[in-house]
């Protein structure tokens, strides 16, 4: 008989989207029965807007029919899914397996306690653990402890992210593995030059121009400031003749940074494009990629960016430093007092990038060899697969 697996997610945004995507469509093509529950959060308005709320539902939509496809023909959609929720859909869908993709360790406890309450095994992926300090744990991390501990597999996307679920949750040392998430092939092909000339002669960037691009929403964790903070030092050198700088996402302070590049007489180097479907296609455009973040798990567009061969500036937060290894640029993080080391860290490696053509070259194929190696989609699917036939067999 065909097992049913309930693939439980939220929230049903970002990276976080694409890789749900990625792992039901995988499942559903090896012949289980899918059911994909995707939970759409209270503030998603406020974090992106109407504007762009519509644009994550449209590509929220796209989403579904692509797996409808591959035969998926069960989705849930639940907006600020309460507790009632997941006993209502897990108890009537009566899965084999459970697997639980969170955003944070606290999404997703009530379709956890479902399933230890009714004897379903469950898998959780988690993407995202924050550190935190010792007198900040709260006392609901015991219950979730719990859960951890029921899980039959516990998978973390990078090695810091591993040690914090057994520092934060007492996960035992003999439970939990690292899988890295992977990006489709369509990432790892050369870049598109008609593309690349399309773009930059739509959004007024010259050919000859190094085009530095970030992917992320419009959030004070994402770290634009911190490029805004670069930007009025790098004004006065003379690489300023040659940068632009092109800005992906949405969100709470898009308003805000655009009115901050304005003031700083920089518009005309600062496009703001919106959120995007086309992401593949700004990184055949771009030179340089930027993610000077207060926080991250392991980004997806760190990845994308890694895969197509450009040289990467990165905080070293969480799993970034894993993932950029040796190749690169790792950024001192900018929390804790840090960031005016961030900014003058990217001034300078800007400098070096922007006037050495030839330099970008060999950091952009290091990254991209890292990339090979460590975030190919196929790898992680097969790693996650193993995973699944273990619990159910």
């Amino acid at each position: 008989m065909t097992k049913h697996i309930l693939l439980y997610a939220s929230p049903a945004i970002g990276g976080l989207l694409q890789y749900n995507h990625a792992i039901v469509c995988a499942l559903a093509t090896l012949g289980y029965q899918m059911t994909h529950v995707q939970d759409i959060p209270d503030g998603l308005v406020e974090l992106f807007g109407s504007a762009g709320m519509e644009r994550v539902r449209l590509r929220a939509d796209w989403f579904v029919a692509q797996q409808k496809q591959v035969g998926i023909q069960q989705h849930v959609w639940l907006e600020a899914a309460k507790a009632v929720d997941a006993e209502k859909v897990i108890t009537e869908a009566k899965p084999d397996l459970l697997i639980v993709s969170n955003g944070g360790p606290i999404a997703n406890f009530a379709p956890k306690q479902v399933a230890i309450n009714h004897g379903i095994p469950f898998i959780i992926v988690e993407h995202l653990v924050h550190p935190v300090k010792p007198r900040e744990v709260p006392e609901a991390y015991a219950a979730l402890a719990k859960q951890y501990d029921a899980a039959k597999a516990v998978i973390a996307v990078s090695e810091d992210n591993l040690r914090l679920l057994r520092k934060l949750f007492g996960l035992a040392e003999d439970k939990g593995q690292v899988i890295y998430c992977g990006r489709p092939a369509a990432y790892f092909q050369p870049p598109n030059l008609t593309v690349r000339s399309r773009l930059r002669q739509h959004w007024h960037i010259p050919e000859d121009a190094v085009l530095c691009f970030t992917a992320a929403r419009m959030d004070i964790i994402k770290g634009y400031q911190y490029q805004i903070g670069a930007i009025k030092q790098l004004k006065q050198t003379p690489v300023w003749d040659r940068l632009y700088f092109a800005w992906a996402g949405t969100g709470t302070l898009a308003d805000h940074f655009k009115q901050t590049v304005k003031q700083a007489g920089v518009s005309d180097r600062v496009k703001f494009l919106g959120e995007l479907d086309d992401i593949n296609d700004w990184l055949d455009a771009s030179d340089i990629f930027l993610l000077p973040s207060e926080s991250e798990g392991l980004p997806l567009a760190m990845m994308e960016a890694m895969a197509k061969g450009l040289p990467v500036a990165a905080s070293a937060v969480s799993g970034v430093p894993e993932g950029l290894g040796d190749t690169g640029k790792l950024l001192t993080s900018p929390m804790f007092g840090n960031f005016q080391s961030t900014i003058q860290e990217l001034v300078a490696i800007l400098k070096d990038w922007a006037g050495d053509a030839a330099l970008r070259q060999q950091v952009g194929q290091a990254c991209k060899q890292q990339a090979e190696t460590m975030f190919r989609e196929e790898r992680m699917i097969e790693e996650t697969v193993a995973i699944v036939r273990s619990v159910l067999f």
